[in-house]
C-alpha cells in the first residue's frame, strides 16, 4: 500500500509508547485514525498531539473477545472503511517463570497474543470488504531467541511472528500485507507498567534505566514501520539488539545461550550468598 493518505488505520495500544508514535507518524502521512487503548486518559493526550487530523478514540481491553469482536463496525461507522490495522498493544513482566502465577501469565498471554489474534480475525473482514489493506503486528527481538526473566512474553512473541508469517502467505492474493515489528530496546514506559506487575523492582528499574538511556526513540520505531508498510516487507527489525539477536541465533543457535546460563548461575549464587 503506497499512498496512505486518507487510508483509516486502527492502532491498538495508541495511549502512549510505539503506538503514540505510530499514531503520530499515520497521521502525518494523512491517515484517519482509530485509536484504541485501555487507558481513556492516554487516548485522550494522543489525539491532543494530533491536531488537524480525523481521529476516534476506543477504549478497549484487546485480550476481551467480546469487545474486539464489536470494534470493527464501531470504526467502520464512524470511518467508513478500515484499511490498515496495527496490533500493538502490549506488556511485560520482568520476572523467572517459576514466580509468575497463572493469572500472571493469563493477562500476559491474553493481551500480547490474543490481543493480535482478536485484532486480526475480527478486522480482517473490514480489511476485505475495502479492497486492499495491510497488517502490521508488533513482535519483538525476544521472537527470535527465547529471553530470560522473559519467557511469558518471549512465547507471545514468537506466537505473533508465527502467526503474521502464515497470515501473509494465505493473504498474499487478497491484496492485504502482513508485517512483523521486531523491536529491540525501546524508550517506552513497558517495563514501569512490568515493574507494578511483580518481578524484582530493583532489578526492573536498573533494566528500565538502561532502556531509556540507550534505546531507540519510538518515533524511530514509527517512522521505518510506515516505510515497510508503503514497501509491503515481511518484518521489519528495529535497533542494533535486534538484529544482533537475530543474527547469533542463527549463526549459533545453541552456543548463543551459554554466556546466558552463566550469568544467571552467577546471579542466583549472589542472591544466596545475600540470603
Amino acid at each position: 500500500m503506497r499512498e496512505l493518505a486518507g487510508r483509516t488505520a486502527v492502532v491498538t495500544g495508541a495511549g502512549s509508547g510505539i503506538g503514540r508514535a505510530l499514531a503520530r507518524a499515520l497521521a502525518a502521512e494523512g491517515c484517519r485514525l482509530a485509536l484504541v487503548d485501555v487507558d481513556a486518559d492516554g487516548l485522550e493526550e494522543t489525539r491532543r498531539l494530533l491536531p488537524g487530523a480525523i481521529v476516534t478514540t476506543h477504549v478497549a481491553d484487546v485480550s476481551d473477545r467480546a469487545r474486539m469482536a464489536a470494534l470493527p463496525a464501531e470504526v467502520e461507522a464512524a470511518h467508513g472503511a478500515v484499511h490498515l490495522l496495527f496490533n500493538n498493544a502490549g506488556i511485560t513482566i520482568n520476572a523467572p517463570f517459576a514466580d509468575h502465577s497463572i493469572e500472571d501469565l493469563e493477562r500476559l498471554i491474553g493481551v500480547n497474543l490474543w490481543g493480535v489474534v482478536h485484532g486480526c480475525h475480527y478486522f480482517l473482514p473490514a480489511l476485505l470488504r475495502a479492497g486492499e489493506g495491510h497488517i502490521v503486528n508488533t513482535s519483538s527481538m525476544a521472537a527470535f531467541m527465547g529471553l530470560p526473566n522473559q519467557a511469558a512474553y518471549s512465547l507471545t512473541k514468537a506466537g505473533v511472528r508465527a502467526l503474521s508469517e502464515s497470515l501473509r502467505v494465505e493473504l498474499a492474493g487478497s491484496n492485504i500485507g502482513v508485517t512483523s515489528v521486531h523491536p529491540g530496546a525501546i524508550r517506552t514506559n513497558i517495563l514501569r507498567a512490568a515493574a507494578r506487575h511483580g518481578g524484582d523492582p530493583e532489578e526492573t528499574a536498573r533494566l528500565e534505566a538502561l532502556v531509556q538511556r540507550f534505546g531507540l526513540a519510538p518515533e524511530a520505531l514509527a517512522a521505518k514501520v510506515v516505510r515497510a508498510v508503503k514497501r509491503n516487507r515481511m518484518r521489519v527489525r528495529v535497533g542494533p539488539d535486534a538484529y544482533l539477536v537475530d543474527w547469533a541465533k542463527r549463526l549459533l543457535p545453541v552456543a548463543v545461550h551459554a554466556p546466558l546460563r552463566w550469568a544467571f548461575r552467577r546471579a542466583a549464587a549472589r542472591r544466596a550468598g545475600r540470603a
